[in-house]
């Protein structure tokens, strides 16, 4: 066998090898990794209620009527898919929706008292979402009895109601 012969077996050889060894080298590997994520149950308020006037009609209450003086308002709220919110007033002990709580409305010039009472219910039904376009409505309904209306004195009475929102846990 010639040289040269001989070195072109060695160099194929050796080309043969080094080829064989990076393909060993090249083979992947894999690994595996558990994803997860949390979606907890939530709902906020994405709007501001409008002032509310508890009346008969004319935005005035008629101390004479035999019927209650009622006024409405309405905001908006979003929850997680398929929760339902509850609501609380003025920090009372209890969550509920509907919920009412009965308030002391106070006079501007009497300093009196005038009981009402807020209702807080969600018309909307239970949440689709917090993204945008998820808006559904609570409605927050007044109302004051003639045994209360009827006992008041003249005066403009008022009080700014806080009410939250929660998911029913």
């Amino acid at each position: 066998m010639s040289m040269r012969i001989f070195k072109n077996i060695l160099v194929g050889a050796l080309a043969l090898v080094g080829l064989l060894a990076g393909e060993a080298f090249a083979q992947a590997t894999s690994a595996t990794v558990t994803v997860s994520a949390v979606v907890p149950k939530a709902c906020r308020f994405y709007s501001s209620p409008a002032a509310m006037v508890i009346q008969h009609s004319g935005g005035l209450i008629d101390p004479v009527s035999v019927a209650n003086a009622t006024g409405t308002s309405t905001l908006s709220y979003r929850c997680t898919n398929t929760i339902s919110p509850q609501f609380n007033i003025d920090s009372d002990i209890t969550w509920g929706s509907p919920k009412t709580r009965t308030v002391n409305l106070v006079g501007a010039v009497t300093a009196a008292n005038l009981p009402a009472d807020i209702t807080v219910t969600a018309t909307g039904g239970a949440g689709t979402g917090l993204g945008a376009g998820n808006d559904k409505t609570a409605t927050i309904g007044g109302l004051i009895t003639p045994a209360n209306f009827g006992a008041a004195a003249p005066d403009t009475y008022s009080k700014t109601v806080t009410i939250d929102i929660q998911a029913i846990p």
